[in-house]
């Protein structure tokens, strides 16, 4: 790693990642991967129906909506910023250093759990109960979960362009067998028969809680986010990081709506009420009824999904990671690249050693609270995150990039997007305020994050370490060809 002598803090910096080893489909695969398409819908579709119920395609289309405005507002700051640290570098450079350590932390807690939670949260609640249940063969779920994990740990040592390749072939079959359940549901319609009824928002008053159904769904889009470290391995990243970022959210808005519309016809819209209570997952009793023997697909799907969530996290941790390290924030060993793979190998070490740590808290705490619990702190800290960004959008354009200023996206959407968040998170988290549950445990969490976070800033201005608020802000310089 070299900076150029003579920059400023908006100077730039060469990688020692493998430059343009992804294209833009393995950019928006990223971003998709990392939504989990199948994963997402066992994680959230129960919760998101008992919330919004009948409108659940709509709480996921809102949800879609916001996000995409998000998604956009980040792609102004990633085609001018491009860097391994993604969201840490676009802050730091578009807002403050001290917002883009925020934005470090929040993804230091977001994705390199993801890989032991999701598979585990899978493996406990799915594979393990459903795999007895049809073949009368009791496989601990563990097992699912280190088997899982070596395989993904092998993708992150092999390097970015094997790790792409393997996300595009799993994120592929995995929507394919979705979108084909979906169908099948709309063409073997449950109680209530083929209708319309879950895309009509007339249906909005049956909803409990729609805010809450589309929190929920916020949880299910989170991955997006991903694609911005992949930059300095990206082909022309300036270019396919933003389409990547925009892109993965369209497609699963979409995905998501159709989906849902298809499985709750598929279950009958006119049980939607049993589905929060139901003692199997619903979608599995779906697929049971449509595909008979073939429901195993949808076991595939689920696995498919939660392995390749887990290789794209690793991916854009490590990067995140390796980022922060080179500035000097987090201890520069994480910025070692192995000379072979161009992997920033230190990194991948302490991601696996998260994997150890996360495996230890679900044996003490228990799978679905710590999951869960886990899924609502970070939802809350997405949204700050974003909120953040868009702060340094506003600031950045009507500043030093203000020749390119367009009061329409650089003022109104960050506008509208954060009221959005900030809006979503009051009504679902504060107001009224819960203090039960996993949300409430999740919001505590967040808190904590918040206060660590900010007794380490107060430390390392103390200490009078600051000279990482000039690296953070630096910027990639593309050395390769497009």
């Amino acid at each position: 790693m070299s900076i150029e002598a003579g920059k400023s803090a908006a100077g730039s910096v060469r990688t020692e990642l493998r430059e343009n080893a992804v294209g833009l489909p393995g950019i928006l695969m990223q971003g998709i991967a990392t939504i989990a398409p199948s994963f997402a819908i066992l994680a959230s579709f129960v919760f998101i129906v008992s919330f919004a119920g009948l409108s659940t395609p709509w709480a996921f289309l809102f949800g879609g909506l916001l996000l995409g405005m998000q998604a956009l507002n980040a792609s102004q700051l990633a085609r001018v910023f491009p860097s391994a640290g993604g969201w840490y570098t676009w802050i730091a450079r578009a807002f403050h250093p001290r917002a883009g350590f925020f934005a470090g932390v929040l993804f230091s807690v977001w994705l390199p759990p993801v890989a032991v939670l999701t598979l585990s949260y899978l493996s406990y609640t799915v594979l393990q109960p459903s795999i007895k249940a049809e073949y009368g063969v009791n496989i601990p779920w563990w097992i699912w979960v280190l088997a899982a994990l070596a395989l993904v740990i092998y993708f992150a040592y092999q390097g970015i362009a094997l790790s792409e390749r393997a996300l595009i072939i799993t994120g592929s079959i995995e929507i394919l067998i979705m979108v084909a359940l979906a169908i099948t549901g709309l063409a073997s319609p449950g109680k209530g028969g083929f209708n319309a009824a879950p895309l009509n928002p007339g249906n909005f008053h049956l909803a409990s809680n729609l805010f809450l159904g589309v929190v929920f769904s916020i949880f299910a889009f989170s991955g997006w986010e991903s694609t911005g470290p992949l930059a300095e391995e990206s082909k022309n990243p300036k270019r396919n990081v933003p389409i990547g970022l925009v892109g993965s959210v369209v497609v699963l808005m979409c995905y998501f709506v159709f989906v849902t519309w298809g499985y709750l016809v598929g279950i009958g819209t006119s049980k939607v009420g049993t589905i929060p209570t139901a003692v199997a997952f619903p979608v599995a009793t779906l697929a049971q009824r449509v595909w008979g023997g073939a429901w195993v697909l949808l076991l595939f799907a689920l696995l498919n999904s939660a392995i390749a969530v887990s290789i794209a996290c690793f991916n854009g941790g490590t990067r995140t990671w390796y980022g922060m390290g080179r500035s000097g924030v987090l201890p520069t060993a994480l910025s070692k690249v192995n000379p072979k793979h161009k992997t920033p190998i230190n990194a991948i070490h302490v991601q696996v050693g998260m994997q150890a740590v996360g495996f230890i808290c679900v044996l003490i705490f228990g799978v679905t609270n710590v999951f869960l619990s886990w899924a609502n702190a970070i939802t809350i800290g997405l949204v700050l995150m974003y909120i953040l960004a868009n702060i340094g959008v506003a600031k950045y354009y009507l500043t030093e990039g203000r020749a390119q200023f367009n009061p329409l996206l650089h003022i109104v959407v960050p506008l509208i997007a954060s009221a959005a968040g900030i809006v979503v998170v009051w009504k679902s988290y504060f107001s009224p305020f819960t203090s039960s549950g996993v949300v409430f445990w999740g919001l505590m969490v967040f808190i904590a994050i918040v206060v660590v976070t900010v007794v380490v800033l107060i430390y390392l201005r103390a200490r009078g370490q600051e000279e990482w608020m000039q690296k953070a802000q630096l910027v990639f310089e593309q050395t390769g060809g497009h």
